[in-house]
């Protein structure tokens, strides 16, 4: 089952002196991590590293995956994130962590348990209510006479559908709906499906 965060969340971790602050981060556009990225740095001008890494699904329905070491010996930062992240199942979401060096250094599996714990961390203190199963949604159009516009928008926020747009001409109305796979269940097999016509896709 894929979870995502339903809001931002950060906790703090220390390891022999070096603090690693991670940051849960709500996303669907995989850029706006790095912009994050750059608040941060202005955020902590004192801190050494912002690694992050993020899974997010993209409009064919792909995870897409990446990281940041930012200055950190290769592989030891972003992959130890984003490999906490595929244990959990977590999309539409990167991870961020802010480490303040403490003078200690952590050799390469030291950071690679440092960045991954803080990660881990960051999941777990996070309540399960703040995770929400993710399921995958497509595009329905539903025609219709103007006498039945009002009952087809009934049936489609009964069924849980989002009307997203609607467009009107001279026969009628065409409403651009997003559903899950069991609201377009729903809404074909609906009792009063009859009175509209339901297509894949836009209008």
């Amino acid at each position: 089952m894929l979870v995502f965060p339903l809001n931002g969340h950060s906790c703090e971790t220390d390891v022999k002196n070096s603090r690693f602050i991670a940051e849960i981060l709500p996303i669907t556009d995989p850029e706006i991590t790095k912009i994050r990225q750059q608040a941060l740095k202005e955020a902590h001008p004192k801190a050494n590293h912002v690694c992050y890494g993020f899974r997010a699904i993209n409009p064919e329905g792909q995870v897409v995956e990446g990281f940041s070491d930012d200055g950190e010996p290769g592989g030891t930062s972003g992959p130890p994130i984003l490999k906490v992240m595929q244990h959990h199942n977590v999309i539409n979401c990167a991870i961020l962590i802010t480490r303040y060096f403490g003078g200690i250094k952590l050799g390469m599996g030291g950071l690679q348990r440092a960045y991954g714990s803080s990660a881990s961390d960051a999941i777990m203190s996070f309540g399960k209510e703040n995770w929400v199963e993710w399921r995958p949604v497509k595009t329905l159009c539903i025609r219709c006479d103007f006498k039945n516009e009002a009952q087809a928008r009934y049936i489609a926020i009964e069924v849980g559908a989002a009307v997203e747009e609607e467009q009107y001409s001279e026969t009628g109305v065409a409403l651009t709906l997003t559903v899950t796979e069991d609201q377009e269940t729903l809404l074909r097999n609906h009792g009063d499906a009859r009175l509209f016509e339901i297509t894949s896709g836009t209008p």
